[in-house]
């Protein structure tokens, strides 16, 4: 590494403590260790926001769909809980620190990337369960609060790939390839031009 390329990266903190995960849906330490152990090892300072659902609604909330947090109250608590990480990602690229992207995880309504269609429970409300056969054409929405995020660094013109780690992929898949593929893009562009790719 170079030590004029000073990295951060913006993360989720279910990334960081998997505790803040929605609490039937278990934790995975084992996947945290392994994002950390990369990040250290690279020298990539983190930033995290403080998870909105837990923050919102607890350590003992159900698994709600996007529908459910798409809303003004939710939003509004999503831009409180940004504006210091903002400020922090803002003071380090003013500093000469390279934000290298953000990283999400996959099926979150509030920081997935790419959420796309979900069944519908008894309610007629999302669920969080995908639907088995996705339409490839189906709009894939962000999370809330990765939506609101983008939102912000395009404020003030700052321009990042947005990453999500793809948890219900195999660890040996082509999609688990693929995103450490892109975060190493992210975090080594030179590393990476000079082997001719990953």
């Amino acid at each position: 590494m170079s030590k004029k390329d000073k990295r951060i990266i913006l993360i989720a903190q279910c990334l960081v403590n998997p505790y803040c995960r929605v609490h039937i849906l278990g934790q995975n330490f084992p996947l945290s260790q392994k994002i950390m152990n990369y990040l250290m090892e690279k020298h990539v300072g983190i930033i995290q926001y403080l998870c909105p659902e837990t923050s919102a609604m607890g350590l003992m909330r159900n698994p709600q769909g996007r529908q459910q947090y798409d809303n003004i109250f939710f939003r509004d608590h999503c831009k409180e809980l940004l504006k210091t990480p903002m400020l922090m990602a803002k003071e380090f690229i003013k500093n000469n620190y390279r934000l290298t992207c953000f990283l999400g995880l996959e099926n979150s309504p509030t920081c997935g990337i790419h959420w796309g269609k979900h069944k519908v429970n008894r309610y007629q409300t999302e669920s969080p369960n995908m639907v088995d056969d996705p339409d490839p054409s189906d709009p894939a929405l962000a999370g809330i609060m990765a939506e609101i995020l983008s939102e912000e660094l395009a404020k003030e013109n700052i321009k990042v790939p947005f990453l999500e780690f793809p948890a219900l992929s195999p660890a040996d898949s082509e999609n688990r390839k693929k995103f450490w593929e892109d975060l190493r893009k992210a975090v080594e562009p030179n590393m990476v031009e000079n082997k001719g790719g990953v």
